[in-house]
């Protein structure tokens, strides 16, 4: 049996749209507050929050990515993952709302002294080197407490939250399976099921005539 035909996407793994909305602005007051301390913690933070939650970036696809990686200046934006799963590259395009935030965050950067050369980090560390996987991990547990969000929610669930609104927006399944790097369409179709907050609307549908 393969792991599609085993595997669901249960509610508990992804955030809703209150609970999104709530981590980000969570984000953005912190961020806010941060930067007019001169501290770039919850500013970094936010910006991995924000990419996790509308690319569906596995957490060492994030933590990989280099300032070469993300185009912004192109007509269709979009961020390059070089070693996805089973060392896989694809392209990513991204929204509006990410671009600017992008934009903004690789200008702060600058402000911070950090390299901002093409094979420059994202996501820095200590001594200019990639964020470990780990550290982001812990950064966007930080976010989902600091929210007040079930403790239950990881950076993976970023992921599960991005591809169910998404294939709920688009439609596309064949989009949608490319944006996140499933090899098999199968895996894809598990974010298809109906988002328990539409069941009622749904319900109200049918006609009675």
């Amino acid at each position: 049996m393969g792991k599609s035909a085993e595997y669901c996407i249960t509610r508990e793994k992804f955030l809703d749209e209150d609970e999104r909305s709530k981590l980000l602005k969570t984000c953005i007051d912190r961020a806010e507050l941060d930067l007019l301390h001169g501290r770039r913690t919850w500013v970094t933070r936010y910006m991995l929050v924000d990419l996790a939650l509308f690319t569906g970036l596995r957490v060492a696809e994030l933590a990989a990515l280099k300032l070469k990686d993300v185009h912004l200046t192109v007509k269709d934006p979009y961020l390059i993952v070089r070693n996805g799963k089973r060392g896989k590259t694809r392209d990513v395009y991204l929204d509006k709302g990410l671009v600017r935030h992008l934009k903004t965050y690789i200008r702060q950067k600058r402000t911070w002294d950090e390299a901002i050369d093409p094979d420059a980090p994202l996501f820095a560390g200590r001594n200019g080197q990639h964020s470990p996987t780990i550290t982001l991990m812990k950064s966007f547990k930080r976010a989902i407490e600091e929210a007040g969000l079930p403790d239950h929610y990881s950076i993976h669930s970023a992921r599960h939250t991005y591809a169910t609104f998404l294939l709920r927006d688009s439609k596309n399944l064949q989009y949608v399976r490319k944006q996140l790097g499933h090899t098999q369409i199968a895996m894809t179709a598990l974010y298809a099921d109906v988002l328990p907050s539409e069941n009622g609307n749904l319900a109200n549908m049918i006609r009675r005539d």
